[in-house]
């Protein structure tokens, strides 16, 4: 049995076989007697079945691997134990690939002996009769990994190895991937029982995003194409299928008794572990050889010419111009360029093309969609801030499509040269472009100039509907062997923002004129293209360029460029990681570092230190310009009212995104209420700033690069638009106070007993995402943050108001069941540190967080470790004298009290820590602030004071 698809096989080649079940009739009545087996194949020894006695039958299961030759025999070695005298009984040899292909059943009889061995294999015949049943329960997990809790959704990676198998599965039913669509599924139903994932297993699931990225290429194929373009990357798929079934045997014995576990062979070294760096390494390597073999374009040309095959009408006068002769064909497109006379040179420049071997998985995702005709989407918006590669992705689509025959046309918009911004020249340029690609498009292009000479010096809109619109409407059963893919880079820098919602919409009804025609346009999100995209293009898709994570892509331009220098010129060891580091996913920025280090007449270490100190050189000013230019289009500084709005909500996206990652809806609702901005007003603000502000569906709000912030801030660099972050602090913080005193409750998920763990509890992460919403999590996390960094007398009178009544434990209780009960004891020691003795009542807020400060460290262990005992515990046994349980216990009447005994105030002991060994020594740092123990076995525990 193999991966590969039947007869593909041959007598020296290997194939996967996978052994399920190992059962011995009759079975075993006898207490004193016990029996084991074990299995060869081509007499070496590949399984240790473990010894049954009487109380269970004699049948092993699980997962076995055997690499077999057609050839291949089978052998079982039976081991009768009565009162430790054993007994040996062979089977005869058995050839593997003679087993039942229904059943999977291969019989071996023992020649002395009455019992008959069944071994079980996982055929495809068998796979074929469950694959239904087992894709259904696959298409019925709904979970999905990702979002603010990745660890917790980590699992759902391993769909991507499920979809991918049923993927390949459709596309080539007669492969054997239907066997490994079934040793994933085993691997899955023991993945979703778990609770916990070690470390190995988090690694193999993370690395799945290799399967995801060929995935979001294969998803833009038709199922036509599919096959076709699969049959072109069988080795590549073949050996990703294999490496899945190796890591899901993996998961399976980690987390199952396997009857049936390989023994390791005489070469390999016996271990538990699983090489991890190899499973990433080996699945790397199989996912380029995927994308240097798959070829939509080869798929689609096999699709057409099977269409072409059939008979057709040959009456009409698009086929008709196909017969044009090659002589006439030359003339018509030659008339039409000396007419419009196309900008020289014209087109993409090589140059300015992706590294090699970058950004694989968006231009494979994207040729595939140019070379689906079953797909109602024609037009590509590929959208993306300044800076993040927009001109080098357009420029590889460019010269991907060029080499397969499927370039119409390419034309790159710049704002700052009259020759590339103006709507006419784009619109002659793809004219000519397609009339020298297609021979009929310029034969009826010629009949329109004839007919109307003044057509190819009239205004654009009736430029276009005579030389665009009109031929390429007789032409809409032209048959073409690819799909003809125009491709306009930059359409935010064409002429004014009236003229750019024009050619988009011009450029989008071109898209619709003819099946065998697509439109990609690359641009800024600016409000004018939004504005005229969403309502005028229905049949559409957008490419998010933020979406793809380009950091690999980063670190293999930069590496290519300095790592020669970095090593010549001793450069730190980490100034390659920190520049990647910095670049945040924007190739731009990498691009002028890169070029600034590298200008230096001199030894390049003094300009890289300016860089990765982020001093003042071409590459801020670089920004810098990009910058005020955004603002000032964005901003009309004739109206204050509109400046002032437009700082204040960067203001506060600053200073909270740099808190925490918030959703797009739950940021906006925060900034609506804490910076007193109107839904219109954001919205627009929202719009306007595009080009440097990424708003992502259900993700969070950001700036796409710490460079606008670090320009924002900087007086002598922004100018007008300089901000004091400072300054908008205090809004958010008076908003936390506001929605902690407005949503915090007793018992808020509402757990039904204190003598649970909060680990025991299965469904406790589902009752904090249903009651404790992110704008909550927000509040109770960062509202001390907030109020430090911009206190007010009236910042201290609601701090003062929360403090005094029952919120403060409901506080602490969401930061007990959030597991953040940390951020209270950080946040409390902070407020008892500053000194606001100018602001009334201070003093007694100082007194109230540092004993609740005290009363959380008190009572840490049993606080964190359920949730109720808050209250059972903590509370009911703090002093008598502790002034957080005197201002709480009269709102909570029902809790214990210690009729006799107890203590009046705190113990001079602040916390008693249980040790794994005995302490051998023991040091306190010299300001008191951390403590580090040493034990017998040499390793070392540090706590901070």
């Amino acid at each position: 049995m193999s991966t590969d698809p039947p007869g593909s096989t041959t007598d020296n080649e290997r194939s996967r076989h996978w052994i399920t079940d190992v059962q011995v009739t009759p079975g075993n009545n006898d207490p004193n007697c016990e029996f084991s087996a074990k299995m060869f194949v081509d007499d070496e020894l590949v399984c240790d079945m473990s010894a049954i006695g009487s109380t269970r039958p004699l049948h092993w299961s699980g997962l076995l691997l055997c690499n077999i030759y057609p050839a291949s025999t089978l052998t079982v070695r039976l081991c009768k134990c009565i009162r430790n005298k054993p007994r040996y009984f062979n089977s005869s040899p058995f050839t593997i690939s003679e087993a039942d292909e229904e059943t999977g059943e291969a019989t071996l009889e023992l020649p002395k002996a009455v019992w008959v061995i069944t071994v079980k294999s996982l055929t495809p015949a068998m796979a074929n009769q469950v694959f239904p049943d087992e894709l259904e329960k696959f298409n019925a997990i709904e979970g999905v990994y990702g979002g603010l809790q990745s660890e917790a959704t980590l699992k759902y990676l391993f769909k991507y190895a499920l979809q991918f198998a049923s993927l390949v599965a459709k596309a080539l039913p007669e492969s054997t991937t239907k066997v490994s669509f079934l040793i994933y599924m085993k691997a899955w139903e023991l993945l979703d029982q778990q609770a916990q994932l070690d470390e190995t297993v988090q690694a193999i699931l993370r690395g799945l995003t290799h399967i995801q990225d060929i995935l979001d290429i294969v998803s833009q194929a038709s199922d036509s194409m599919l096959a076709n373009a699969m049959s072109l990357s069988t080795e590549a798929i073949i050996g990703i299928l294999a490496l899945l079934e190796d890591a899901s045997a993996y998961i399976f014995n980690q987390y199952t008794m396997n009857d049936l576990a390989r023994v390791p062979s005489e070469h390999a070294e016996a271990s538990d572990t699983y090489d991890v760096e190899a499973y990433l390494g080996c699945l790397e390597e199989l996912q380029k050889a995927f994308y240097s073999s798959w070829s939509p374009t080869g798929a689609s040309f096999g699709a057409t010419e099977a269409e072409n095959n059939t008979p057709s009408d040959r009456s009409h006068p698009e086929d008709d111009a196909q017969t044009t002769s090659d002589e006439s064909a030359k003339t018509g497109w030659y008339e039409i360029v000396n007419l419009l006379r196309p900008i020289n040179p014209s087109g993409y420049d090589p140059d300015q093309a992706c590294l090699d071997g970058t950004r694989e998985v968006l231009l494979n995702r994207i040729i595939t969609w140019t070379q689906n005709r079953e797909n109602a989407q024609t037009f590509m918006w590929i959208s993306a801030q300044v800076g993040m590669g927009k001109t080098a992705v357009a420029t590889s689509l460019c010269q991907r499509l060029d080499r397969v025959g499927a370039l119409a046309s390419s034309f790159l918009c710049q704002q700052d040269d009259a020759n590339f911004n103006d709507p006419l020249i784009l619109l002659n340029n793809l004219i000519c472009d397609l009339a020298m690609k297609c021979p009929a498009y310029a034969h009826q292009v010629a009949i329109a100039i004839r007919a109307n000479p003044k057509l190819y010096s009239s205004h654009l809109s009736l430029r276009y509907e005579g030389l665009v619109k009109r031929p390429l409407q007789k032409l809409g059963r032209l048959s073409m062997p690819v799909t003809l893919v125009a491709v306009v880079d930059g359409l935010d820098e064409c002429g004014d923002h009236i003229a750019q919602g024009k050619m988009l919409q011009k450029l989008y009804e071109i898209s619709r004129l003819v099946p065998w025609l697509k439109v990609i346009v690359t641009g800024r999100p600016v409000p004018e293209m939004k504005q005229y995209f969403k309502p005028t293009c229905l049949h559409k898709t957008v490419v998010h360029l933020h979406h793809h994570d380009a950091s690999p892509d980063i670190r293999a331009y930069i590496e290519g460029q300095v790592a020669h220098l970095a090593e010549t010129e001793h450069w730190p060891s980490e100034s390659i990681d920190q520049l990647c580091k910095m670049s945040c996913g924007v190739f731009l920025w990498a691009k002028l570092a890169v070029q600034y280090v590298k200008k230096s007449a001199f030894p390049t270490l003094p300009h890289l230190q300016k860089v990765l100190s982020n001093q003042k050189s071409p590459v801020t000013d670089h920004f810098d310009t990009l910058y005020a230019s955004v603002l000032e289009t964005a901003i009309d500084n004739d109206e204050k009212d509109i400046k002032v709005a437009y700082l204040r909500c960067i203001g506060a996206i600053l200073v909270i995104s740099a808190r925490e990652p918030l959703a797009a809806p739950d940021l906006q609702h925060l900034l609506l209420a804490a910076s007193q901005v109107d839904q219109r007003t954001l919205e627009q603000v929202e719009s306007n700033l595009g080009p440097v502000l990424l708003v992502p569906d259900g993700q969070c709000i950001t700036f796409h690069h710490p460079s606008f912030q670090d320009f924002v801030t900087d007086p002598s660099r922004s100018g007008q638009f300089h901000i004091r972050l400072d300054q908008y602090e205090e809004e958010p913080a008076a908003y936390c106070l506001q929605v902690m005193q407005r949503d915090l409750c007793f018992n808020i998920c509402q757990l039904e007993t204190s003598h649970r763990l909060n680990r025991d509890i299965a469904d406790l992460n589902h009752r904090i995402d249903s009651r404790i919403g992110p704008m909550l999590k927000y509040a109770c996390t960062h509202w001390i943050d907030h109020f430090i960094a911009l206190p007010t007398q009236a910042l201290v009178e609601s701090i003062k108001r929360f403090m005094e009544g029952p919120k403060l434990m409901y506080w602490i209780e969401v930061l007990s069941l959030l597991g953040c009960i940390d951020i209270a004891l950080a946040g409390l020691s902070k407020l008892s540190a500053l000194d606001l003795g100018r602001f009334s009542d201070w003093d007694l807020v100082v007194y109230w967080a540092k004993d609740a400060h005290r009363f959380i460290l008190s009572f840490y262990d049993a606080i964190t470790t359920s949730t109720p005992h808050l209250y059972v515990s903590a509370l009911a046994f703090a002093p008598r004298k502790c002034p957080t349980a005197l201002r709480m216990r009269p709102h909570f009447p029902n809790t214990i009290t210690v009729a006799r005994g107890g203590v009046s105030g705190w113990h001079p002991c602040i916390k008693s820590i249980v040790h794994p060994h005995v302490i051998q020594t023991l040091s306190i740092s010299p300001v008191g602030r951390k403590i580090v123990v040493g034990y017998p076995d040499g390793s070392l525990a540090i706590w901070d004071t």
